[in-house]
């Protein structure tokens, strides 16, 4: 059946579903039959935190359906085996690691030894680096503000609106509650503590009050000052008057992106305004995607601290690309740690929505090897009034040709190799790159630590359960073909 953001889904079960969702809450596993791509959001997201995550067959999915409601035991190996079983079958080895696994399951604070609310107005790209995250930005802000030091003619200008605007709108006044947003969104955290017994009690109350504040950001009053501080970042950062230049309004948290825990797609970003209001709404309710229900379920299993989230704000002007997608510079699935993972589909915002994107390894030897080609007939196209528009492609073509996978290997070659000189990075790689092509260039637009679940990554189980295949054993295909 259909799933989608409204659907009600349990942290506590497995979903076999024809096509994971781009904006899925979080749950024990998934299993679908649309493929989609390596590198979505999703994708990232339950790789970090060790969800089992598997493609099954049309078949496949048919025989499960007798088994719905049945607790079983469901296990995906890093090189791809997967392992469903009733619980009543279990090994002792398997009973060892779920119970292992429910212990071991670390969670982190929100760092906030750096944090620096003194500046409010916008801070150009060009001034960040690395070492500024959690200090006026989150790190999505701060990598790009390092990529735009060590690669200037492939980063776009632009600025950030740091955590300071926010937190100083924040202790304004909240209408209807006699105290402050901050300090209504402290008690919402309290209040989750509080006479009720359970988890999902606690949660209920948590994400009522979150509804409130959301609403309440997305009415929120700017000062006068704020309003024309974020015009002149505009006139100085960017060259042209607000209202005159479509850019995107990205959300940019101290809790994403980090060596830990990815964060990817769990906030807003705001796709080509160009109207002034619009980009003013924007920045309100980009402030509020930090307190969704989304937002909170994927994060509340990994924080200590959820209610020291800070969003900063990162504006940049919109680059309508031909094609985009993402580079990790690592083998994704069963490959070599030097392998370079690619997946791109047409137009803006590639291969991040779980889009059938045209992917590819590009290994040490210099081999090209097509994992999967583009079947999403829908492209996303950025005009330069504004707004998102769709447009139609078709197959008969590779998306990326072979000077174009070259131009990808050698920035993958140099953004390790420029990274790893650099002292201020709080990572060693690999690296998830989001970026795309327009006449011919690369254009960088995001990058961040590509993040596993080191449990799962390094599970002795896990990895025992792959056999190994032949390098050069070869399947006849009609042994799957009818």
């Amino acid at each position: 059946d259909r799933v989608d953001a409204h659907t009600l889904l349990s942290e506590k079960n497995i979903y076999v579903m024809p096509h994971a969702p781009p904006d899925l809450k979080p749950v024990a596993g998934i299993a679908t039959v649309s493929e989609g791509n390596l590198v979505s959001h999703v994708q990232l997201l339950s790789r970090n935190l060790g969800i089992p995550n598997a493609i099954l067959s049309e078949a496949d999915l048919n025989l499960l359906k007798a088994y719905s409601g049945q607790t079983v035991f469901y296990a995906v190996s890093p090189g791809g085996t997967v392992i469903m079983k009733p619980s009543a079958a279990m090994t002792v080895e398997e009973k060892n690691l779920v119970e292992t696994r429910r212990r071991s399951d670390e969670r982190i604070a929100v760092p906030l030894d750096r944090i620096d609310l003194t500046p409010v107005a916008p801070i150009p790209l060009s001034r960040l680096k690395a070492s500024d995250s959690g200090r006026w930005c989150g790190p999505k802000a701060a990598n790009l503000g390092q990529l735009k030091h060590d690669f200037p003619e492939h980063v776009v200008d632009g600025f950030v609106i740091p955590f300071g605007a926010f937190r100083q709108h924040m202790d304004e006044a909240m209408p209807g509650t006699g105290s402050s947003y901050w300090h209504f969104l402290q008690q919402t955290f309290d209040a989750g503590d509080g006479e009720s017994s359970g988890q999902d009690d606690r949660d209920a109350i948590i994400l009522a009050r979150l509804s409130d504040l959301r609403e309440a950001i997305g009415r929120m009053a700017f000062s006068p000052a704020f309003e024309t501080a974020v015009r002149d970042g505009f006139r100085f950062h960017l060259g042209a008057d607000m209202g005159t230049l479509p850019v995107f309004v990205r959300s940019d948290t101290n809790m994403e992106d980090l060596k830990d825990f990815t964060g990817a797609g769990l906030n807003l970003t705001v796709f080509n305004v160009r109207d002034e209001a619009r980009i003013f709404q924007a920045i309100r309710e980009v402030w509020a995607s930090a307190y969704t229900e989304r937002s909170y379920h994927w994060r509340h299993r990994f924080l200590t601290n959820p209610e020291n989230i800070y969003p900063s704000i990162l504006v940049i002007p919109t680059v309508d690309v031909a094609k985009s997608g993402v580079m990790i510079t690592t083998g994704v699935t069963g490959g070599h740690p030097d392998d370079i993972t690619v997946a791109f589909s047409r137009g803006a915002g590639g291969a991040v929505e779980g889009q059938i994107a045209e992917t590819w390894r590009l290994t040490p030897d210099d081999r090209v090897l097509l994992l999967s080609p583009a079947r999403d007939p829908f492209f996303t196209v950025l005009p330069k009034s504004g707004g998102v528009s769709k447009a139609i492609t078709s197959f008969e073509t590779p998306l990326l040709d072979e000077a174009e996978l070259d131009q990808l290997r050698r920035m993958a070659a140099t953004v390790k190799r420029r990274l790893a000189e650099n002292s201020e990075i709080g990572s060693s790689g690999p690296w998830d790159i989001e970026l795309g092509f327009r006449d011919g260039r690369i254009w960088l637009f995001q990058i961040r630590p590509f993040v596993e679940h080191k449990q799962a990554r390094t599970s002795a189980y896990l990895n025992q359960i792959d056999r190994a295949v032949p390098e050069n054993r070869n399947i006849p295909l009609g042994w799957i073909l009818p």
